[in-house]
């Protein structure tokens, strides 16, 4: 029986799909975060971009990045979960991923009010509630700012869809790519930049760490699963 359930499970497991999916998007974002080759101090000052929550503050393309992540998250959950399902009724075994949807559908919307929450929540609120919340805001304004917020969203959505798949190996994948996105605003965070360090490609940062970690993982279980089908029959 328990043989049986693992074999049950592989043959359910179509978590390629997101991660490829999902990594693509990110890589295809990179120019985005390209800045322009004169120095930020001689652009004029701009004000808050819409979306900035999805497309952050500090880059030069905020509003054309938010205006992205917006369509790019809602479009990659509602394919991933047309493709479970195609997958599903085609195979007989269908994970569910209303959980899933809902977890991106969300965040995404949480990343759309972060920008009024976060900054009420470190200026504008009493001391000892500042102080208790900081710990979590000021990273989390830090990604932010940076555009990387959607990238915590895919984060999240597919830590939901490890636990929907009962599958250590995209965990494993998830963990990693959670890892690199953190480690990259920490970069940001704590080294004390002086004039001039940044360069027009620092914040491509962003996309060249994280996006590689989704599309090894998503082309190992891709080789996987067709190894696992050539088995079955």
């Amino acid at each position: 029986m328990t043989a049986l359930r693992r074999r049950t499970r592989a043959a359910r497991h179509a978590y390629w799909f997101p991660l490829l999916l999902f990594g693509l998007l990110i890589a295809i974002a990179a120019p985005l975060y390209l800045e322009s080759v004169e120095p930020a101090g001689m652009r004029g000052v701009k004000a808050i971009p819409a979306l900035a929550g999805l497309g952050g503050d500090f880059l030069e393309h905020s509003a054309a990045l938010g205006w992205y992540w917006l369509a790019a998250l809602i479009g990659g959950y509602i394919l991933s979960l047309g493709w479970y399902r195609w997958r599903g009724a085609r195979v007989g075994l269908q994970t569910p991923t209303r959980a899933y949807l809902t977890a991106g559908i969300v965040g995404t919307l949480v990343g759309l009010v972060l920008p009024i929450v976060l900054p009420f929540m470190l200026f504008n609120t009493w001391s000892p509630v500042t102080t208790a919340t900081s710990w979590a805001t000021t990273p989390l304004l830090g990604i932010s700012n940076r555009g990387m917020l959607p990238h915590l969203v895919i984060a999240v959505g597919l830590a939901v869809l490890a636990r929907l798949e009962r599958s250590r190996g995209l965990l494993t994948v998830v963990l990693g790519y959670t890892a690199a996105v953190l480690l990259v605003s920490t970069y940001f965070q704590t080294t004390e930049f002086q004039p001039g360090d940044l360069n027009r490609f620092s914040f491509m940062l962003a996309a060249l760490l994280p996006a590689p970690i989704l599309l090894v993982g998503g082309t190992v279980a891709l080789i996987d699963t067709v190894k696992a089908s050539k088995r079955s029959t």
